[in-house]
């Protein structure tokens, strides 16, 4: 299980500098080469044992951008 970043992404950092597994890179390093942030999937862990939601969907700014991906 893990979060996933849609197109509605404004790159604004803010979930990068919340995840503590470091799961999440700009679009620079998007292994997509979509121009938006992108969550390595066998890295996050939904911040299960480090927050009591996922730290990168409370940061978010921009509603529905980050979403569970079961």
């Amino acid at each position: 299980m893990a979060v996933r970043i849609t197109d509605t992404c404004i790159s604004c950092g803010a979930c990068i500098d919340e995840c503590p597994v470091e799961a999440i890179v700009d679009d620079s390093d998007n292994p997509t080469d979509a121009e938006i942030y992108y969550v390595y999937e066998d890295k996050c862990v939904e911040c299960v044992g480090h927050h009591a939601s996922p730290a990168c969907m409370v940061a978010c700014p921009t509603e529905g951008c980050i979403i569970l991906v079961r």
